[in-house]
């Protein structure tokens, strides 16, 4: 069986960490998409089909997180979910244009942590919305915007790429301003 551990899992520095997100990257998932990875397999170079580009998502501060979950179907065979969430602040026509797209299309996304380490997401099969909902909050501190989750199954881990330089080099640089 392939499946043994080949080296010891240490902890490599000591170091802070903090939890959550600082940036999501969305892209159209397509299997014709390819990626070079590096020696450690980490994904060095994102070529995307058709010329298509990466975009940046500006969500509210300390409402995009990530999971990469082992599950496993009733015949013992195993696969990951993975599973992007953020919310967005605006209810204007640029949110409303792209909200059909988000809702219907399918993506690979990818997370980068405040840690810095960027990770991508629906590599293979890609991510659909299971969640795009608008809540506009009763109380005056409640919570309020469109919150999106992407989920889809999965045959890896979530993959690194080697730096965010990888992500940001396909993004659209478009700004569009309401």
């Amino acid at each position: 069986m392939s499946c043994k551990l080949t080296s010891n899992i240490t902890k490599e520095t000591c170091a802070y960490t903090v939890a959550g997100i600082k940036a999501v990257y969305l892209f159209n998932y397509d299997p014709a998409n390819t990626y070079t990875m590096g020696t450690d397999e980490e994904i060095e170079t994102i070529m995307l089909a058709d010329s298509a580009k990466a975009y940046s998502i500006d969500f509210i501060d300390s409402t995009a997180s990530f999971s990469d979950e082992l599950a496993q179907n009733g015949n013992g065979g195993k696969y990951r979910t993975h599973t992007v969430n953020f919310t967005l602040s605006e209810y204007n026509y640029t949110i409303i244009n792209q909200g059909d797209k988000l809702s219907l299309g399918k993506f690979t996304a990818v997370v980068v942590d405040k840690n810095n380490r960027s990770i991508m997401l629906g590599r293979n099969n890609g991510l659909s919305a299971t969640a795009f909902n608008y809540a506009s909050g009763a109380a005056d501190a409640d919570a309020n915007g469109w919150t999106v989750t992407l989920a889809g199954t999965e045959l890896e881990i979530g993959r690194l790429l080697k730096d965010e330089s990888v992500i940001t080099a396909i993004v659209d640089k478009t700004v569009i301003t309401p």
